[in-house]
């Protein structure tokens, strides 16, 4: 199989992100795929995501505008995605923008999907029968596993920022 093409599914055996933790993202085989730390900076958060090699894949970062807090997501120090938290009447919309992604399900169960158009690029739900709490990112094509983890990771931190105004 050709590097970047075919599915790839990413596990995550963690409850949520957290500012002080490290995370390790592991593939179908056991093997560690990529690890995720943060930073605190003055102005805001940033986290990267580094490959087996030690080399930032992508990196997150906090950007404050108005009341609501957006994320913006960099590959190879090029903006290629913001996410941010809208609310409406039905709940909280997370909104992708940059890119022709879109979240369709349910953000708060942890079970949803990253859509370009009407074909699913990548899935997020927690592991059935798993010990602890273990969740699946699954992409169509492992090229878009880097952008997703970074989406995922968004909204984890937005998550976050909503839980710190509580």
């Amino acid at each position: 199989m050709k590097a970047g093409v075919g599915l790839m599914k990413l596990y995550i055996k963690e409850k949520r992100f957290s500012w002080r933790d490290q995370l390790v993202i592991r593939n179908e085989k056991d093997e560690k795929v990529y690890t995720v730390k943060s930073e605190r900076i003055s102005i805001g958060n940033k986290v990267h995501v580094y490959n087996q090699a030690n080399e930032i894949v992508v990196s997150i970062e906090e950007k404050k505008m108005g009341f609501s807090p957006k994320y913006v997501i960099y590959q190879q120090n090029e903006k290629i995605a913001e996410v941010k938290r809208e609310k409406n009447i039905f709940g909280p919309d997370y909104d992708i923008e940059k890119i022709n992604w879109k979240i369709k399900g349910n953000v708060e169960k942890e079970d949803y999907e990253i859509k370009e158009g009407y074909t699913e690029v990548a899935s997020f739900k927690k592991k059935l029968f798993s010990y602890g709490d273990t969740f699946v990112l699954e992409t169509k094509n492992e090229k878009d596993a880097p952008l997703a983890l970074g989406i995922v990771i968004a909204i984890w931190c937005l998550e976050l920022d909503e839980q710190d105004k509580t």
